[in-house]
């Protein structure tokens, strides 16, 4: 019953129960309602149903379905494929889109039960009926990068025409979309949408496609004799031009399992009951139905689509990826799920930039610093203007009491110089920053330098201000009396103004002292 009726379906399957002879199995079911009833009434009639067709992860349910079987892995096989690539290149944060359709939310969800506990962070969970615009707007918002898709051929042209119009494609994002679309799928949809062809390939450019291996791509024999090329060279000669299902691999070596499971539950017949035979076999004979389920469950062979081994009924089968590279599918890599592992095809992956994307933007922070040239440059310049400093301090006490000297008060001259020098020393101290010193030493500097600037510059200009105020006080006697003021009364002023910076100082010091804060800035691109 090809169609996908319930009401025939089951009609068929009763009128073949009802009129036919005893069956000992039931091999098929294709579309997943028909399918899903005919399986959860399968415990009352002691029959074990093997399915070559039906993906939909509801048959899953062992409690529901405990008599039913499958030679072609669920729709949620891909999840653990997933897992382990994401594992591979080191992506810890995923969003997901989704449409609202019950085969993909049961994908989806438990794609959040594999990845739970893994260290890989579902960022966001976002889901669409008919215009994923939206959707695809919000993964953008959340920065995320690794986008894990479930959708069909319809829904996936409106999905990149937005990621286009986002700009979510190219070296920075990874889409992870099923790989069950057929061939050139977005030629047949390119028109419903409001994109251009080259667009949508722009922003397909690159994607990865999951899905089942239709037959195993390792070179030897299986259970029939043939290796897997050459059963499918004798399948292609005998369908001719009759249409190809990518089921074909999995049906044939469903009939293998079936045949093996009749022949181990005859050898375990003929060493336990010598007068019981499989031909015993009715819908009420629950010893021999139960026979057939422990038989079937020890399956274990290489057929064409590789081991074929199940695992509370569900195939353990192979998971291939497939990579869109110049409007064609490449095959990169496959994931064997009996033995855990994923093998990527040597150079076969090609990513749009030099390696693949980051799972997200990436934030350095970076502590800025004065430039080293620069801060060697001005101490060079410091240095040299220490240098000439202390050869005039050198040449005014040398020359101290020659009378030209004498009587630019040679003192206060020092005392300019000196606090020249302390202000220049303070040069050395602004230029150490955090990249030089620790942050203790730092708030220590900070207040050092503020001291030794603020002493120094006092110093120089206090002794010019005392020297300019005795020229002031001199030509201010209209009387033109002789009038001396000597260099102590300067010093007294200098030493004042210093006063009044110490008791400033100090009380800052004790009320409010200078701390290391840090200042965030804008974020910027990296070169």
């Amino acid at each position: 019953f090809p169609q996908c009726d319930n009401a025939k379906g089951l009609k068929a399957f009763y009128d073949a129960i009802k009129y036919g002879p005893n069956h000992l199995m039931v091999f098929g079911g294709v579309c997943a309602t028909v399918t899903s009833i005919i399986a959860e009434s399968l415990k009352g009639w002691n029959l074990v149903q093997l399915s070559f067709a039906a993906t939909t992860p509801e048959l899953a349910d062992k409690k529901k379905y405990p008599y039913f079987f499958r030679t072609v892995p669920s729709d949620n096989a891909v999840n653990p494929a997933i897992l382990k690539l994401l594992k591979y290149y080191q992506w810890k944060r995923v969003g997901t889109l989704t449409q609202d359709v019950q085969r993909f939310s049961e994908v989806r969800n438990d794609l959040t039960g594999v990845l739970y506990g893994e260290d890989i962070e579902i960022s966001d969970t976002e889901s669409f009926s008919n215009d994923p615009c939206t959707s695809v707007k919000k993964l953008k918002g959340n920065d995320v990068r690794i986008i894990l898709g479930q959708f069909d051929e319809e829904m996936a042209v409106k999905v990149f025409c937005c990621a286009y119009d986002e700009e979510m494609y190219g070296s920075k994002y990874q889409w992870i979309i099923p790989g069950w679309y057929e061939n050139l799928w977005w030629e047949s949809w390119i028109n419903s949408s409001q994109c251009l062809s080259k667009n949508l390939l722009a922003a397909m450019e690159g994607y990865i496609g999951v899905d089942f291996e239709p037959l195993s791509s390792k070179m030897i024999k299986t259970i029939s004799g043939r290796t897997p090329q050459q059963y499918e060279k004798e399948y292609n000669a005998k369908r001719g031009d009759g249409q190809s299902s990518k089921f074909h691999g999995y049906a044939y070596d469903g009939i293998w399992v079936i045949a093996k499971t009749l022949q181990r539950a005859m050898r375990y017949l003929n060493a336990t009951n010598k007068h019981q035979k499989i031909e015993d076999f009715n819908y009420t004979n629950h010893k021999l139905g139960k026979i057939f389920l422990d038989a079937m469950n020890e399956t274990n062979f290489f057929g064409v689509t590789g081991q074929v081994v199940f695992r509370n009924g569900e195939r353990m089968g192979t998971i291939k990826f497939t990579q869109f590279q110049e409007r064609k599918e490449v095959k990169v890599g496959e994931y064997n799920a009996v033995a855990d592992t994923l093998e990527i095809i040597n150079n076969s992956i090609r990513f749009q930039g030099l390696e693949p994307p980051k799972d997200k933007t990436i934030i350095q922070e970076e502590l800025r610093k004065i430039s080293l040239p620069l801060y060697s440059i001005l101490s060079a310049l410091t240095i040299l203007g220490m240098i000439m400093a202390s050869a005039f301090l050198f040449f005014n006490i040398k020359n101290r009491n020659q009378k030209l000297i004498k009587m630019s008060s040679p003192y206060m001259n020092n005392l300019i110089i000196l606090g020249g020098m302390l202000s220049y020393a303070s040069i050395f101290l602004f230029g150490l920053d955090g990249s030089f010193v620790s942050e203790k030493t730092f708030e220590t500097l900070c207040t050092v330098r503020t001291w030794i600037l603020t002493v120094g510059y006092t110093t120089a200009f206090g002794a010019m201000f005392a020297k300019t105020w005795r020229v002031h006080a001199i030509f201010k006697n209209v009387k033109m009396k002789k009038k001396i003021i000597k260099d102590q009364k300067l010093l007294v002023i200098v030493g004042g103004m210093l006063l009044i910076d110490l008791c400033i100082l100090i009380c800052w010091q004790v009320v409010d002292p200078l701390r290391r804060t840090v200042e965030k800035y804008n974020m910027e691109v990296c070169p």
